[in-house]
């Protein structure tokens, strides 16, 4: 037959051909499965260095947060805040004001360091806050003295204090001309110099 298909001449070129695509097929699928393989490694790898990115950030957070506290802690530390209690300072501060003021009397007495207690208030575990009362008792001109006092302690000192009390009392009769020499109020306070101990 002339123009028919000669099967024998062209059978080793199919079989080739067949196992050409057979083994391209194989390689398709390996290659395929390789990248499969590799994309979980990337997607993994991925996952990690993003949760490895969360910490560093957190880590330089706290950081931050810590240089924040230390600086804070530091302060409160050389005001006296925290740490010792400070009589002295308090003491210099009081005169010093007073200098500035002129009361016409002022005496105080610091008595001894006890446990700060108000309503409600509870420090936190490890601290520990106490205070030293002191009490006042001052010669006043008029009763804007009082308040200047505890205004000038504020700007004069960087000491945390707490005013627990205060009574004024007319020194002169009130059918008396006011003095300008001498007390016409007295005024007993009592104030607390509070101190942290965070040891």
């Amino acid at each position: 037959m002339m123009g028919g298909i000669d099967w024998f001449y062209l059978r080793r070129p199919i079989i080739l051909l067949l196992a050409a695509i057979g083994v391209s097929a194989a390689l398709a699928f390996v290659g395929w499965q390789y990248e499969s393989i590799q994309n979980e490694k990337y997607q993994t790898a991925l996952s990690q260095l993003q949760s490895t990115h969360r910490i560093y950030r957190n880590i330089v957070n706290d950081i931050d947060l810590i240089d924040q506290y230390r600086s804070l802690y530091n302060d409160y530390k050389s005001s006296g805040l925290v740490g010792e209690e400070r009589r002295l300072s308090w003491i210099e501060s009081l005169e010093s004001t007073n200098e500035v003021l002129r009361l016409p009397t002022l005496s105080y007495a610091l008595n001894p360091q006890e446990e700060f207690e108000r309503p409600k208030f509870r420090p936190k575990r490890g601290v520990e806050v106490r205070s030293s009362p002191m009490e006042l008792s001052m010669g006043m001109m008029h009763e804007e003295d009082l308040f200047a006092l505890l205004e000038g302690l504020r700007l004069s000192i960087r000491n945390l204090f707490t005013v627990d009390s205060c009574q004024i009392s007319r020194d002169t009769p009130v059918d008396r001309s006011l003095e300008t020499r001498r007390s016409n109020l007295r005024s007993n306070c009592t104030i607390r110099w509070v101190t942290i101990d965070a040891s």
